[in-house]
């Protein structure tokens, strides 16, 4: 893996926390030249440290890491991170895609104004910097890649709102898939259900708490608060899935989902729908 990834250009949106970070850093240990955009001057500081470290742990001391503080949901901040990026390393061979934002409520009792959000915060934020970002990526023949969400796959209870902004997500991927591949880029779509929040541990005490006020506006249970909104998965292991994510790109592969059972459980809703229905439901019974 590091022979492949070493000195290899790339950007990652979301790099500074959660899985964005994990992936940063095993770039980083990987040989890559790595930079990490976020939106807060201090979470990026933070993450060049994380990244520094894990390159030096490995040998790399020559690599570089970079990072760029920028709000993507505001026009004209992807063009700006793309555009350090260039100036920085020459060129992207790789673009990750690792910003998102998750909730739990009533589609039926949502304003607008509240779908419109989930929309912006899953999908809009990847268009302007993806389509900066490509002509580069298909110049070095590299990896676009999306982390969506199982939510992207099943439309699951008091998730409707995340599952609308995560499958246009996945739908996005595709159409870039369609005009990036032939022009020599690779796109990999990544839907993974809960990971965990800090490597070693289910979630921080926030992460238990952060859903309390939608749950409390629309009446829901206290469950769906948990990862995945209270269906019973194993969380995975950010590490062990930031692996496949990299392994995953250097097979050309289109998309990871993972767990393995989801992947499955996918295709019988596609084939059999009712069938496939009755077992999602039952997993996702409250």
């Amino acid at each position: 893996m590091s022979n492949y990834w070493e000195e290899h250009r790339v950007l990652i949106a979301g790099g500074t926390n959660g899985f964005g970070l994990v992936l940063a850093k095993l770039l980083s240990r990987s040989g890559a030249s790595v930079m990490v955009i976020g939106r807060s001057a201090e979470g990026v500081r933070d993450a060049l440290i994380h990244c520094e470290a894990a390159a030096h742990a490995s040998g790399y001391s020559r690599n570089q890491v970079q990072g760029i503080t920028a709000d993507l949901s505001q026009d004209g901040e992807g063009n700006r991170a793309v555009a350090h990026c260039l100036e920085k390393f020459g060129g992207c061979d790789s673009f990750f895609f690792c910003v998102g934002q998750s909730s739990r409520s009533v589609t039926l009792k949502l304003a607008p104004q509240e779908i419109r959000s989930s929309f912006d915060a899953n999908l809009m934020t990847a268009i302007e910097i993806t389509q900066a970002v490509a002509d580069s990526v298909c110049e070095a023949h590299g990896h676009l890649v999306f982390i969506g969400s199982l939510a992207g796959k099943f439309v699951t209870p008091a998730m409707g709102n995340y599952a609308i902004g995560k499958s246009s997500l996945a739908a996005f991927a595709e159409a870039i898939r369609l005009e990036t591949e032939p022009r020599g880029a690779r796109v990999l779509l990544v839907s993974p259900g809960p990971i965990h929040r800090t490597p070693g541990r289910e979630s921080t005490i926030a992460s238990h708490h952060r859903y309390d006020a939608q749950i409390a506006h629309h009446g829901l249970p206290d469950g769906v608060g948990k990862p995945g909104g209270g269906v019973s998965v194993r969380l995975l292991d950010a590490e062990k899935l930031a692996h496949e994510v990299l392994f995953s790109c250097q097979q050309h592969h289109p998309e990871l989902v993972r767990p393995k059972k989801a992947m499955i459980l996918a295709g019988l809703i596609e084939w059999f729908p009712s069938w496939g229905r009755k077992i999602l439901n039952r997993y996702t019974s409250q």
